[in-house]
């Protein structure tokens, strides 16, 4: 009985060659990556993991001004990855001038005391779409007590940060429906109630009782319209007759 070798040819991708492994009687070649093989399929699983997060980490060496993107962080701010240096000075002119003196602020702070910060930051693409990333580091001391390096990570959340400032748009909204229907209450106990019982004082001829009911309403319209004196109270008006 003859034994023929099975040869099935797989394919690494992330190095774009292939390999054969040869099944036959009595030999099994087993392909071995190399270290570097490893180190380039873990960097590609890792860029994977941050596309599906739409995550992406950083790495300054303060020093020299130099900063480590990985290529999520690169598309998270709107350009190719890898296409250029991430200096400071290059990183403050994408986040949002309004923003700037903030985040320069708590980098300043966490140099200072070396503690771990966490902000919203707002950044400008190139095209002029404003995103919103959620963004933590540390400062990483040297030997001499001095920041050497900075390290972290930037999430985008946009659309969540969108979804949560329209909600509470819409709360402030309701709320702002909800005062104005008290203040129609309001309106209609200090005015609409104090001109009824004037005109059914007037009515009995109690002309005295009459222009008692009109000043007392003539004067808590007046509070109603100074600076929009507290039109909401916690107990109804009451008008009695002076």
């Amino acid at each position: 009985m003859q034994c023929h070798a099975t040869e099935v040819t797989s394919y690494r991708r992330h190095a774009g060659v292939s390999e054969s492994l040869v099944v036959g009687p009595g030999r099994v070649h087993n392909p071995v990556m190399t270290a570097e093989d490893e180190l380039e399929l873990l960097r590609q699983r890792m860029d994977n993991a941050q596309q599906l997060a739409n995550m992406g980490d950083y790495d300054w060496h303060i020093p020299t001004d130099t900063n480590r993107w990985s290529d999520q962080l690169f598309r998270i701010y709107g350009y190719e990855p890898q296409s250029f240096n991430a200096t400071y000075e290059r990183f403050l002119s994408m986040i949002h001038p309004d923003d700037r003196e903030r985040i320069q602020g708590i980098h300043q702070h966490s140099y200072a005391t070396g503690e771990p910060y966490e902000m919203i930051e707002r950044i400008v693409r190139p095209d002029g779409e404003e995103r919103f990333l959620h963004s933590n580091g540390q400062v990483v001391m040297g030997p001499d007590g001095s920041p050497e390096r900075m390290r972290g990570t930037c999430i985008d959340i946009t659309e969540q940060y969108l979804a949560e400032r329209e909600r509470e748009a819409t709360a402030v909204r309701l709320s702002e429906v909800a005062l104005r229907r008290r203040q129609t209450v309001e309106i209609n106990d200090n005015i609409v109630q104090g001109v009824t019982a004037a005109m059914y004082a007037l009515e009995l001829g109690d002309a005295e009782g009459c222009r008692s009911y009109l000043d007392t309403t003539l004067s808590a319209a007046r509070s109603m319209m100074e600076a929009d004196a507290d039109l909401v109270r916690s107990e109804p008006a009451k008008l009695d007759q002076a």
